[in-house]
């Protein structure tokens, strides 16, 4: 069975559909997705589909919707399986046999990492973009549960942490006009992410466009001050430094990418 969840949610097994009736059952088998393997106790399951004002019959609900997924996973799978399983204090998914999304997503990155910090550049790149790939959408993006909603939020960080590790293995590469491309755009949309700001301004210089780095450091200079009434931080202060004396360790990208990491907002 095939589970996606970076974008609205899909269920299929063997290229069919399986239904998911209602936002509740949704938000199951989100909750149930999020803790793959484990099992998730029965008021982590009420607060996920009632939130602070359950009903006096929110464990008689739930336990309707758990038998009708359930009975949605047997007929996919053409018979009783053990996909979902009752197991004190609640019920947990299995993860055997199984395909999801998110699961792929944080293996892929995980192992680009690794790559990244034993310096294989080539490696952490086809890595990350392969799990950058994945996506499509926001995650859990028809599913209304506000718990769900959360988790979602801390996957869309954990999105734009692999876009800049995925920018820093570029960098590696020499991908100057493609992470500067990248990076400018999305700090359209996320203007106080300092990491991401150091790693487009580094490209920048090293495509020769020493003013167009600075401009960037401005602009995100501008942004914290009117945000957050703060100067930016210390590492993208020492980067624009470097860059105003044209400092040799620009053209580094070792030593360079060390820096910027070990310095990162």
């Amino acid at each position: 069975m095939r589970i996606e969840v970076l974008g609205p949610m899909a269920v299929t097994q063997s290229g069919a559909f399986v239904r998911l009736v209602g936002q509740r059952q949704r938000a199951l088998l989100a909750a149930l997705v999020l803790d793959l393997g484990q099992v998730v106790s029965v008021p982590r399951l009420v607060d996920v589909l009632w939130g602070d004002d359950p009903p006096r019959t929110a464990r008689t609900k739930l336990y309707a919707h758990v038998w009708a997924l359930r009975e949605e996973f047997d007929r996919a799978l053409s018979g009783s399986s053990t996909l979902l399983t009752t197991i004190t204090p609640g019920y947990r998914l299995a993860s055997n046999g199984v395909y999801v999304d998110l699961t792929e997503f944080k293996g892929l990155t995980a192992r680009g990492r690794q790559a990244l910090n034993r310096q294989d550049a080539q490696t952490a790149s086809e890595l990350f973009r392969s799990a950058l790939a994945l996506w499509q959408g926001q995650p859990f993006a028809d599913v209304s549960s506000a718990a769900i909603r959360t988790a979602a939020g801390a996957l869309g960080e954990r999105r734009l942490q692999a876009l800049e590790a995925s920018a820093e293995a570029n960098l590696a590469l020499d991908r100057y006009e493609t992470v500067a491309a990248d990076l400018s755009e999305l700090l359209i949309s996320h203007p106080l992410r300092e990491r991401m700001r150091a790693l487009g301004m580094l490209a920048l210089y090293r495509l020769g466009c020493r003013a167009d780095a600075l401009s960037l450091y401005h602009a995100g200079r501008e942004a914290t001050i009117a945000e957050l009434g703060l100067e930016p931080g210390p590492n993208l202060r020492r980067i624009q430094q470097l860059i105003l004396r044209d400092d040799p360790v620009l053209a580094s990208p070792a030593e360079t990418l060390e820096f910027v990491d070990a310095g990162a907002a």
